[in-house]
């Protein structure tokens, strides 16, 4: 790159002189002045007198040749110039990007969604067998069968949440508890009732009575029962 731009400024330094020689024209030589002879002229009669000589004409420049000749060669320079200038602030810039640490970044549209690793039984199931045992309590302190059933399935959504699993983006926290509890079989088809109950109450605008209580106490019961 250094000889390139060496190159270059001094092929531009030659257009510049050659410019400047243009604009000046044509070297013009004027013969000397010399001094008139004090010696008298002789004298030429009318029988001896030569003929006259013609009278020299300046030669005519061509003033407008060298005009479009200076400006070619001026246009050339400045394009000269202009190409210099691209090549050493591109390098300016490439020298100064290199100086800036870059970040990976995923492509557009190449997203990524961690996914929650299963839930290891050794690790988990102590959380989650306090969870149920406390389903179990509040299923029967609550007087509304509504809210027993709604607090004793946030119990659970707090012990899932608390055993050391993580959540995926797209999962809420019911489809997360519900995912957590699952996981052993025997606890699955109990833990989908439960999880019906809830939403019923919860969402559907349902109010409970003491047979929806029953049945979610007897699912927890099975739900705990699983996870022995």
């Amino acid at each position: 790159m250094r000889r390139l731009l060496g190159a270059g400024a001094v092929v531009a330094l030659l257009l510049i002189v050659m410019v400047v020689a243009s604009v000046q024209g044509p070297a013009r030589f004027e013969p000397p002045e010399f001094e008139a002879s004090s010696a008298p002229a002789p004298v030429v009669t009318d029988a001896q007198s030569p003929l006259p000589m013609p009278t020299p004409t300046a030669l005519p420049t061509n003033e407008t040749a060298v005009t479009v000749v200076s400006l070619i060669l001026l246009i050339i320079s400045a394009v000269v110039v202009a190409v210099l200038l691209f090549f050493l602030i591109r390098a300016i810039v490439r020298a100064w990007g290199a100086r800036i640490p870059r970040r990976e970044i995923d492509q557009a549209g190449d997203e990524t969604f961690a996914v929650s690793p299963e839930p290891d039984p050794e690790t988990a199931a102590p959380t989650i067998r306090r969870g149920i045992a406390a389903a179990l309590r509040i299923i029967d302190e609550h007087a509304a069968p509504s809210d027993a059933i709604i607090a004793a399935w946030v119990g659970l959504e707090e012990s899932a949440a608390e055993a050391g699993i993580t959540r995926a983006r797209t999962e809420t926290p019911a489809e997360f508890t519900l995912r957590v509890i699952t996981y052993r079989s025997d606890a699955a088809d109990d833990a989908k009732t439960l999880l019906r109950l809830y939403e019923r109450v919860r969402f559907a605008g349902h109010t409970a009575d003491e047979a929806d209580r029953a049945e979610a106490r007897q699912t927890l019961a099975a739900i705990q029962e699983g996870w022995r």
